[in-house]
Parts: C-alpha cells; sequence; structure tokens
C-alpha cells in the first residue's frame, strides 16, 4: 500500500481532526514547537491525540487547547481550577494561567520518538512529569542567571 506524507498546517485540518475525534478516532500529529522539549522535539516526535472528557482532565495530562488568539498549543497542566487549568510547557517557566476547560479539544495519549512509543499512563512517564512541573520554578531562575552572565560578557 502507498502512502503519501502531506505537510500542512493544523488550522486547516482542524474540521477534520474534530469529526475524528468526536467519533473516537485518535490522531497522529508531527509537533512542531519547542515549548515542550526535551520530551517532545520540533519535527521529530508524533504524538497520540485521543477525544477525552475535556472537564476532567488532571494535573500532568498534556491537551491539546486553543487559545483565544486561535493558536493550537500543547501544554502540560500544572494546575486544575473549577472551570479552568493552568498550562505550562516542558521548556518554559511561564505557566498560563485560567484557560478555561471548554477550549480543550484532545489530550495526548502517548507519543513517539523514532520506532519507540511511550504511554503517558507509564510509570516512569508519570515520575518524569512530576519531576518536570517540581522544576518550574528553577527553571526560571537559570533564565535570569543566563540573562545575567550574558550582560556581563
Amino acid at each position: 500500500m502507498k502512502v503519501n506524507k502531506v505537510s500542512t498546517t493544523i488550522e486547516s485540518l482542524s474540521p477534520i481532526i474534530l469529526k475524528m475525534l468526536d467519533e473516537k478516532i485518535d490522531i497522529i500529529i508531527t509537533v512542531t514547537g519547542t515549548s515542550m522539549n526535551p520530551m517532545l522535539r520540533h519535527k521529530r516526535d508524533k504524538v497520540i491525540l485521543t477525544n477525552c472528557d475535556k472537564f476532567n482532565l488532571r494535573k500532568g495530562d498534556i491537551p491539546l487547547y486553543r487559545r483565544s488568539n486561535g493558536d493550537y498549543v500543547l501544554h502540560r497542566i500544572v494546575k486544575v481550577n473549577k472551570n479552568s487549568y493552568d498550562l505550562c510547557g516542558d521548556n518554559q517557566f511561564v505557566i498560563e494561567r485560567n484557560v478555561p476547560k471548554e477550549n480543550v479539544i484532545a489530550v495526548v495519549k502517548a507519543f513517539e520518538r523514532g520506532d519507540k512509543l511511550y504511554r503517558c499512563n507509564d510509570v516512569m512517564y508519570k515520575l518524569y512529569w512530576r519531576f518536570w512541573i517540581f522544576t518550574i520554578p528553577f527553571r526560571s531562575l537559570k533564565q535570569q542567571a543566563r540573562l545575567r552572565i550574558r550582560r556581563l560578557k
């Protein structure tokens, strides 16, 4: 069977993706951007997105959500609020607060790196995300130190 790969944006595929998710079909997309480094690498890793109950996600989950400006984003939930989530990319230190639960489209169920599949319900993965959330305040300090060192040069 011949398979053709096509490169496009998630915006142009949005209606198709939403329909597939409604029909409980998982979707595989290649990650773009560096906000979830080191877990997800730009244009190298793929995520498997699945339909979810957007109102009952948990800390550590990685939802695909749409910002008010129309951008689609994959970031980790660092806090669950009554009507919203606080999210942060693994390569960031600024927490995006009060993202409405209604903005969630799907959640990452697993990710692929090369030929290896990593499931989000795996014990080692759960240890990883707990550690990564713990390091958020330290990432800010690291960034401040980098800026000060650059100014000294």
